[in-house]
């Protein structure tokens, strides 16, 4: 790298939160026309270090230095100011949800220093159209962006931080919400800005994209730099430096022993939205069922049906033989039926309650007698949650905004987790989680699955495939493909997922 520029350079970062030490000592160089990658586990301190990076943490020991002289940042705007373009890991942070997409994407203009009450819609509109063709978009400009998904919201903040033509760009879990074809757009843009010259540190769990894109990799660990490598480099090296070696998941259910199991779940003919295919399949007790599919394929609005929140619009359903109908989510979390959601930020989280209060809101009348709060047995519950998922935090009474965005996920998840039920729906559950902790939730619901039914939603096909005994794939809102982990062939799935007009197929 002795040929290549210096675009920032952290010396000796470190930076503490009460008595919790998020970082410790980190010195890195990011260099033009570079991409490196930004790794480590959940709370390992890699968005504290972004935060001071981009002048969102201005309390912290040790240097920034740009163009050799040493920056001490005392807001994101003045980062911002010196061409360093950040979109964070919560889509939801990186947008105004009240304002349309076009007024979003170029949201740099209309909140600039100097600039009147007035604007011109047309030219504004005509900013946001070239904004947005640097990632081939095709938005709705006039759309109010609470009216898209997270996959397009992401999309409007990306297209955004590319638009001010940055020195430095930070990248925060960018592809969390996006389809494969989608993220490879993103790689293939991120690589036309690496050859101008642009340095973009891009942080990320699915390692092997950080393999696909990286020049080098840094790896936080404990809130120091424990290893840097440079390309070529496989995703062990990075899983090594970042947990350790990764114990094995124990041997899945196989297929041969479902026909001696309970029917959990049943659907006959369900149609969840108008014009889209029945749906016919069942699930067993004792099974963890991965349901896979591109972006927009069904997943989340059949998990919105089986959870109260939508109504179907013909056809059947059966939990344990029994009709099941839910006039709302209350109905279905008193039969059984609970639901981690896609939305974490706007779905789940509770930002003003602890951690102990987030686990256990949907519960709270099972910590309850005559209307008092049995708070020991809540703490109790709580705590046990929170070293069965390894959520780092202080304490069960910490606020939600003090953990990291993983360690936030693991809450969301443990939440759903912590009382008994019959099906539970995690859609999306690895949003910004790390390989350990994946690996750890995976290992929580086999050994605690019971007679019990998990489906666990994910876009990101590595996902399913860690944690899952049957993997069926949802294309065009149909059950299009089948398999199971001991005969599971990647490339067939592949082939599911992305082929046009598939035939419906019968499921086990």
């Amino acid at each position: 790298m002795a040929d290549r520029q210096t675009v920032v350079r952290t010396t000796d970062i470190g930076k503490s939160f009460a008595a919790t030490r998020a970082l410790d000592g980190v010195s890195l160089s990011f260099y033009s026309g570079e991409i490196l990658g930004l790794v480590g586990a959940n709370g390992a301190g890699k968005s504290t270090l972004i935060k001071i990076i981009c002048g969102y943490h201005t309390d912290y020991e040790g240097s920034i230095i740009i163009d050799d002289g040493t920056v001490r940042f005392a807001s994101p705007e003045d980062a911002y100011g010196r061409g360093i373009a950040t979109v964070h890991q919560i889509i939801n942070q990186g947008v105004v949800q009240s304002m349309s997409v076009g007024e979003n994407l170029t949201l740099g203009e209309l909140i600039a220093r100097g600039r009147g009450p007035f604007y011109n819609k047309a030219q504004l509109k005509a900013r946001a159209q070239e904004i947005q063709s640097q990632l081939d978009l095709d938005l709705d400009l006039d759309l109010p962006v609470e009216d898209i998904g997270q996959s397009d919201r992401q999309m409007i903040a990306i297209a955004r931080a590319l638009s001010t033509d940055p020195k430095l760009l930070i990248l925060d879990e960018p592809t969390s919400s996006l389809s494969e074809k989608e993220a490879e757009r993103l790689f293939m843009t991120l690589e036309k800005l690496r050859s101008t010259g642009v340095s973009i540190v891009y942080v990320s769990h699915r390692l092997h994209e950080v393999k696909r894109i990286a020049d080098r990799v840094a790896v936080i660990r404990d809130g120091k730099l424990a290893a840097v490598l440079e390309n070529p480099f496989d995703v062990k090296q990075i899983v090594t430096a970042m947990v350790g070696e990764m114990p094995e998941h124990e041997v899945r259910e196989r297929q041969s022993t479902l026909s001696t199991r309970k029917v959990r779940l049943e659907l006959r003919d369900l149609v969840v939205d108008p014009g889209k295919p029945p749906l016919s399949l069942k699930l067993y007790e004792g099974e963890i069922v991965g349901l896979t599919g591109l972006i927009g394929a069904g997943k989340s609005e059949l998990a919105e049906v089986l959870f109260g929140v939508r109504p179907p619009v013909t056809g059947e359903i059966l939990v344990d033989g029994e009709p099941y109908r839910p006039g709302g989510v209350y109905d279905a979390i008193r039969d059984g039926v609970f639901l981690v959601p896609e939305d974490r930020s706007n779905n789940a989280v509770i930002a003003d309650f602890t951690v102990r209060q987030n686990i256990t809101a949907p519960f709270l009348r099972d910590f309850q007698t005559l209307g008092i709060m049995k708070v020991g047995e809540e703490r109790e519950a709580s705590r046990r949650m929170i070293e069965s998922m390894g959520i780092k935090t202080e304490s069960e009474e910490a606020e939600m905004d003090a953990l990291s965005g993983g360690n936030q996920q693991k809450v969301v998840v443990a939440r759903w987790l912590l009382k008994n039920f019959r099906l539970v729906l995690l859609d999306e559950p690895f949003q910004g989680v790390d390989i350990k902790s994946r690996h750890d939730i995976g290992q929580y619901l086999r050994d605690n699955i019971g007679d019990r039914t998990a489906v666990v939603i994910a876009t990101d096909l590595d996902e399913v495939i860690e944690v899952a005994d049957r993997i069926l794939v949802m294309n065009g809102g149909a059950i299009v493909g089948e398999q199971f982990y001991e005969t599971m062939d990647r490339e067939k799935l592949l082939h599911f997922i992305s082929e046009d007009n598939p035939e419906p197929v019968e499921t086990t």
